[in-house]
Formats: structure tokens, C-alpha cells, sequence
């Protein structure tokens, strides 16, 4: 991430906030802080988002602050980055999902298919592809949605604070990190605090 940005990470430990805030360059915060370039919030798909991480993403509103949710523990049990952001809609706003999660054949989530350019970047292996027809019908009505709120919320969106994309993240696999470089993309785009 650029200097003279300052990003500030919430939500609760399950959500790997540790790890997550190493690897984004954010303290993990426990109180609105006005005077940063974006929150960044986590929810861990698994156990769900606890009352004061809802509380703090509401209290943002206001100061319409680029927000960015990141989804982790999609892998860990029966809920995934589909269910998260059905919570996250419910719990927080409408948040957009640019991106989805593709799996290996042993179910094993490994990619994350761009619904913009509809590019899959396999993080297993390093490369990038053009998706499949079968994969673009299988997203098509998730690509729909995303492109109506990307329309809507125009192309600065995000740094006007309102829209927000939901990123799903593996922090601790030990083979690769999925979806920290998106992540990094976002924040990038945000002008330098001046």
C-alpha cells in the first residue's frame, strides 16, 4: 500500500485480524477513527460478524468512508463467501462481490474469478485464464449484479464511500494468499491523505 494512506482494520479475532493486519499494513481498530483513507472490516464466513463490528460499520456512514469487507474462514466449515455476503447485505449494505471463489477438484477453494473481466486467477498455480463457458454461465446473474452496482455507484465509487466490495481471503494457507493482492488493489486506488 502507498504511503500517506492509512487504512484501519475491524471486526472480530476470528476473522484473522492478526493476520490480516500484517499483511495489509492496518492496526486493527476498535473505534472509528475519521481521519483514515478506508475501513477495512473482516468477517469470518464460519462464525459470522459480532454486534460491535455491525455498530462500527454503521457509525462510518456518516463520513462516507471507503469501507472494504473481507470474507475469510469460507474454508472452514459449512458457510461460504456466498453466505457471508448474504449476512453482510443483511447486517451491513449492499455490498457488491467483484469477485468469486472457483475450487479444485478435491473442493478446496484455489481461484477467484474477476466477474468485470471474467479472468480467473488461479493462486495455486500462478496463472491467469480467460473463464470457460461454463463458468460464465454459472456466474452470469452474480456478474449482472455486480456490473448494475458498479454502474450505479459510477466509477469512484469506492473512494466516494459508496460502494463496497466484498473480497474473499485465504490468509493462512500455507501455499498461497488469496485475494490480499485485491485487497491491496482497492486501497491503492484511494487518493494519499493529503
Amino acid at each position: 500500500m502507498e504511503t500517506g494512506k492509512k487504512c484501519a482494520l475491524y471486526g472480530h479475532p476470528s476473522a484473522a485480524t492478526s493476520a490480516l493486519s500484517a499483511a495489509l499494513n492496518a492496526p486493527v481498530a476498535q473505534e472509528v477513527d475519521s481521519e483514515v483513507s478506508c475501513a477495512i472490516f473482516a468477517l469470518n464466513a464460519s462464525s459470522g460478524v459480532d454486534e460491535r463490528t455491525v455498530q462500527l460499520w454503521h457509525q462510518f456512514d456518516d463520513l462516507l468512508m471507503p469501507r472494504i469487507l473481507v470474507v475469510t474462514g469460507f474454508n472452514e466449515g459449512l458457510q461460504d463467501f456466498d453466505d457471508a455476503v448474504l449476512l453482510a447485505k443483511r447486517l451491513l449494505d449492499d455490498v457488491a462481490t467483484p469477485f468469486l471463489v472457483l475450487h479444485d477438484e478435491d473442493g478446496t477453494p484455489c481461484a477467484l474469478i474477476d466477474l468485470e473481466t471474467l479472468k480467473i486467477n488461479n493462486y495455486r498455480t500462478g496463472h491467469v485464464t480467460n473463464a470457460e463457458p461454463e463458468h460464465i454461465e454459472l456466474i452470469s446473474e452474480f456478474r449482472s449484479e455486480y456490473l448494475a452496482q458498479l454502474e450505479a455507484a459510477g466509477n469512484d465509487g469506492f473512494a466516494a464511500g459508496i460502494f463496497f466490495p466484498a473480497i474473499p481471503i485465504l490468509i493462512d494457507d500455507p501455499e498461497f494468499q488469496l485475494g490480499i493482492d485485491i485487497v491491496k488493489r482497492y486501497l491503492d486506488s484511494l487518493p494519499s491523505l493529503s
